[in-house]
C-alpha cells in the first residue's frame, strides 16, 4: 500500500461555483455555432432546475416584494414547455449539464453552511443582502448567456433542417424552438438590465489564503499527469489544455504585478518573459480548441482532474480579480507576499513544462477516440487546405455509418499528425516560457542576497588582524600558538 499522501483540492465556495458556471456559459457561446441545438435544449431544463434550487437558498428581503422569485418561476415553466416541445432525444449537451450541476452543488453548499440559522432576529443585514443580490445577478447573467448560446445552436440546426429533408423528423421545428428560447432570453435580460455588472461589487470576499496557489499547482500537477498517463482520453486532453490556458492568462497578470512591486526586473519582463508567455497562452488555447472539437459527447475524464483544473484557475483569480474588475497592483500585493508569489510562479512554469511533455507524448501514442463526424469534416477539409487540386490522403476516410450516428472512432492517422504538431508547439512554447523566467529576478536586491543561515558570521576586526599576523609569521617559518590552537610554520 502506498504511503504517499494523496493531493487535496481546495474546496470551492458557492460564489466560485457560480463563477465557474458563468465561465462555462461564456465558452459555450463561442462553441454554439458548431453544436447540436436540440442536444443543448435537452440539457436546458437541468440548468434552470439547478438555478432554481440555488435561488431558493439565497437570502432575500421578507418585507419587500419582487425579489426575483417570479422570474425564476417563469423560467421553470418555460423550460418544462420547451422540454415537451423538443421531444425525446439521445444526445444531451455536456457543458450545459455541468452548469446545472454547479448550480446544484452551490445550493447544497449554502444549505450545509447553515446560513439560514445565522440570520439576525429581524432581517438580513445589508451586507448579506448585497451579497445575495450579486449572486442572483450572476446566476441570471449565466442563464442569459446560456440561453443565447442555445438560440445560436438552434439557428444552425434549423438551417441544417431546411436544406436536408432527412433531418425533418421532429414535430416542432428547430426554428420554432429558437423563437421560444429567444423569449426566455428576454426574460433573463429583463432581470439583469441596469444591474449587471454593477451589482457584483456587493459580493462578500473572504481573506486570501496565501498557501492556496502552491497547493493548487501541486494538486493539478498530480491529477494532470495521472490522467494523461493512466487514462489518456480526448476529454482529458481538453481539460488539461483548458486549465493550462486559463492559468497562463492569470500567470501573465501575476508576473506583471511582480514587476510593478519591484520583485522582477522590468527589462527582462518586457523583452523576454512577456513575449514568451503570450506565445505559450496562444499555443495552449489552440490545443484546447482543437481537442475540444474532436471530443466525443460520450467521452469523459476523471472528476478529480476537472476539479483540480478549476481550482488552479480559481486560486489565481482570487489574487488577480476583484468583483467585476481586474485587481490593481496594490490589491495583489496586499493579498499575497511578492517573494512567495515569484516562487509560486517559478513552480507553475516547472510544473507546466512537465505536464506539457506528457501531453505531447499522449498526442503521439495514446489510443484516443474522437467524434466521427468532426473527424470526417477535418479530413475532407485537409486537401482544400493544401491547395486546390490536391489529391486526398490515402486511407483518410471515415465510415459513412460512423459519421451518420456520430460514433466514437480511433483517432485517424492523418489527424494524429496535426494533433502531435499542436502538442509539440505547446511543449516548445512552455519550455521557452520557463527559460525566460529563470533570470526574472536578476539585478534585484532580494534575489542577490543569500539567507542568513547560508552565510558564515562576519569575524570581528581583532580576530581578522590576528589571522593576518599569523599568516605572516607562518610564511616566515615560525611557530606560534594561536587563540584556538597551533598554526604550523
Amino acid at each position: 500500500m502506498s504511503r504517499r499522501r494523496q493531493p487535496t483540492t481546495y474546496p470551492p465556495s458557492a460564489g466560485e461555483l457560480m463563477d465557474r458556471a458563468n465561465v462555462l456559459a461564456r465558452g459555450l457561446l463561442y462553441e454554439a455555432p458548431h453544436l447540436d441545438g436540440r442536444a443543448m435544449l435537452q440539457a436546458w431544463g437541468e440548468v434552470v432546475e439547478g438555478a432554481s434550487e440555488l435561488w431558493r437558498q439565497l437570502p432575500q428581503r421578507s418585507d419587500l416584494p419582487g425579489s426575483g422569485r417570479q422570474v425564476i418561476d417563469q423560467l421553470e415553466r418555460s423550460a418544462r414547455t420547451l422540454h415537451r416541445s423538443a421531444g425525446g432525444g439521445i444526445d444531451v449537451d455536456p457543458t450545459l449539464q455541468e452548469i446545472g450541476q454547479m448550480f446544484t452543488e452551490a445550493g447544497e453548499l449554502i444549505t450545509r453552511s447553515g446560513v439560514a440559522e445565522r440570520r439576525e432576529p429581524d432581517r438580513w443585514t445589508d451586507a448579506q443582502l448585497r451579497d445575495s443580490f450579486a449572486a442572483r445577478v450572476n446566476i441570471m447573467h449565466t442563464l442569459y448567456v446560456a440561453s443565447h448560446a442555445v438560440s445560436v445552436g438552434l439557428a444552425q440546426t434549423a438551417l441544417a433542417e431546411q436544406f436536408d429533408p432527412r433531418l425533418r423528423v421532429h414535430r416542432v421545428t428547430a426554428e420554432e424552438l429558437r423563437h421560444q428560447v429567444l423569449g426566455i432570453e428576454e426574460i433573463t435580460y429583463s432581470y439583469i438590465k441596469g444591474h449587471y455588472p454593477q451589482a457584483l461589487d456587493g459580493r462578500h470576499r473572504e481573506p486570501t489564503d496565501d498557501t492556496r496557489i502552491p497547493g493548487a499547482i501541486a494538486a493539478w500537477d498530480v491529477h494532470a499527469q495521472r490522467a494523461l498517463t493512466r487514462e489518456p482520453t480526448t476529454h482529458a486532453m481538453t481539460r488539461v489544455a483548458g486549465a493550462a490556458f486559463s492559468a497562463s492568462v492569470h500567470v501573465h497578470a501575476l508576473w506583471r504585478a511582480a514587476v510593478q512591486t519591484g520583485h522582477v526586473d522590468p527589462w527582462t519582463f518586457d523583452n523576454e518573459i512577456s513575449p514568451a508567455l503570450e506565445t505559450m497562452i496562444e499555443t495552449w488555447g489552440e490545443a484546447h480548441t482543437y481537442f475540444q472539437q474532436l471530443t466525443h459527447h460520450q467521452d469523459s475524464s476523471p472528476l478529480a482532474l476537472s476539479r483540480a483544473g478549476w481550482e488552479l484557475a480559481d486560486a489565481m483569480r482570487e489574487v488577480t480579480a476583484t468583483g467585476r474588475m481586474p485587481a490593481s497592483v496594490q490589491d495583489m500585493s496586499d493579498r499575497v507576499d511578492g517573494e512567495s508569489l515569484v516562487k509560486s510562479l517559478h513552480r507553475f512554469h516547472a510544473t507546466l513544462t512537465g505536464v506539457a511533455g506528457v501531453f505531447h507524448d499522449a498526442t503521439r501514442n495514446a489510443p484516443l477516440l474522437v467524434d466521427a463526424r468532426v473527424a470526417n469534416d477535418i479530413l475532407r477539409a485537409t486537401p482544400e487546405d493544401n491547395g486546390p487540386g490536391t489529391p486526398p490522403v490515402p486511407d483518410a476516410t471515415v465510415a459513412p455509418r460512423d459519421v451518420l450516428h456520430k460514433r466514437a472512432i480511433p483517432l485517424p492517422r492523418t489527424i494524429r499528425g496535426r494533433a502531435e504538431e499542436i502538442g509539440r508547439q505547446a511543449t516548445m512554447a512552455t519550455r521557452a516560457a520557463m527559460r525566460s523566467t529563470l533570470a526574472a529576478s536578476d539585478g534585484k536586491p532580494d534575489a542577490m542576497s543569500l539567507p542568513a543561515s547560508w552565510t558564515r558570521p562576519v569575524e570581528t576586526a581583532g580576530r581578522l588582524s590576528n589571522g593576518r599576523r599569523y599568516e605572516r609569521l607562518g610564511a616566515a617559518g615560525g611557530k606560534v600558538r594561536a587563540i584556538t590552537g597551533q598554526v604550523p610554520g
